[in-house]
């Protein structure tokens, strides 16, 4: 692999040089953790070593309603049996950091604990597969919309409790079984989330008796479907930045500009000019992007950032949603087997040591820690699961 594309952290990359100040004491803030929500309620697959890369799911067809009655003696004729098959292929991600001797050698402490390449890997993993799976879903073929409206670009409305009521009543003409034996499963956004709660009409509708019942970031049951409040719940923002990224992440904020953590080369940066953008659901302009490895490159904005709330580790995503470019959300429900996934099984952290490569680092100067694995996740029917799009008005 080419030196370059190993996009080193150094001594000299702005993203280490806190390491490089001698402090008196230093204090590891968490990085925010994301879980797995979705897996638990689709239909496992294994991935085995050694096998074909296709999996299969087959589903028999109910069979016609016997209504005609039978004739003494005269044995009616059979029913056909329809078995329908849907296949699919794992796919394989992954994400690495590298990192030079110097920077090993010379960043306070011998170890620094803030960088624990592995938990950060690990975290990256879960966020990266979650976002997949979460837009996987927000592709389905069955979907209401909030209020009135007929389509994404008529909506004017945030969810309500009749929009549920109106999508649970459909899954169960559909004959659609719950999700987890008792309850269909919904993911909803934390934005939503301020919106449905605002309703007249919502009630905490089930006050568990026991705590063990409630699945991770639930936040209540109505009409049969239990809420999972999930931040990854997919947003349609509009196009993505440059058609390569469908989020940026802020590095740091100095006067207008936005220094951000992905790489934009020229073409890239020519895209952005005068690009809306949502940060914190407050809208911005883009006037004018600097291309820049990760850490480099920069957004300049149509207004002074100095003193608003626009800092570290916030996205920005894209502003042409939805009417006046509004962000358009998704809530999912699902039932029974809407879904199948292969979970977290095949996931490896894999570390190079300095020195590992051998001959091609032969001092010794470089070093990397990754994550790959395969991942499955497919939509098996339609009609098993449902989704709601709605605007929210957090203000």
């Amino acid at each position: 692999m080419p030196t370059e594309n190993l996009n080193l952290n150094k001594t000299s990359s702005n993203g280490m040089s806190p390491l490089m100040e001698s402090i008196l004491n230093r204090y590891v803030l968490d990085n925010n953790k994301t879980q797995r929500k979705y897996t638990k309620f689709g239909q496992k697959v294994d991935i085995p070593k050694g096998k074909t890369k296709t999996v299969g799911f087959d589903k028999l067809s109910p069979l016609p309603k016997a209504t005609t009655p039978l004739t003494e003696g005269v044995t009616p004729r059979g029913a056909a049996v329809n078995i329908t098959r849907i296949k699919g292929e794992p796919e394989q991600f992954g994400n690495y950091v590298s990192y030079t001797d110097q920077l090993d050698f010379f960043a306070n402490d011998p170890s620094p604990e803030v960088l624990k390449y592995t938990e950060l890997l690990s975290e990256n993993q879960v966020e990266t597969f979650e976002h997949l799976d979460a837009m996987e879903l927000a592709s389905g073929l069955n979907v209401f919309y909030a209020g009135e409206a007929k389509s994404r670009a008529e909506l004017k409305d945030v969810l309500t409790v009749k929009d549920v009521r109106r999508a649970v009543t459909s899954l169960k003409r559909n004959k659609v079984q719950p999700a987890d034996g008792k309850d269909f499963i919904a993911f909803i956004h934390p934005d939503v989330t301020y919106n449905i709660h605002n309703d007249p009409e919502w009630r905490q509708p089930h006050t568990y008796a026991d705590t063990k019942e409630l699945y991770s970031g639930e936040i209540g049951r109505l009409f049969g479907v239990r809420f999972i409040e999930d931040p990854d719940a997919y947003v349609f923002r509009g196009e993505p930045f440059a058609d390569k990224y469908d989020e940026l992440s802020v590095v740091r904020v100095e006067g207008a500009r936005i220094y951000i953590a992905e790489t934009l080369d020229t073409a890239d940066a020519a895209l952005l000019s005068d690009k809306p953008v949502w940060i914190d659901n407050r809208k911005y302009t883009i006037t004018s992007a600097t291309a820049g490895e990760n850490g480099n490159a920069y957004l300049t904005m149509s207004v002074d950032l100095t003193g608003k709330m626009v800092v570290t580790d916030m996205k920005i995503y894209p502003g042409e949603g939805g009417v006046d470019g509004a962000p358009v959300y998704s809530t999912v429900i699902i039932g029974k087997n809407a879904f199948g996934t292969s979970g977290d099984k095949t996931v490896e952290i894999i570390n190079k040591s300095l020195g590992s490569a051998g001959t091609s680092d032969p001092l010794n100067q470089r070093g990397t820690v990754g994550w790959k694995a395969y991942r499955f996740f497919k939509i098996l029917e339609q009609t098993k699961m449902l989704r709601i799009e709605s605007l929210a008005n957090t203000n």
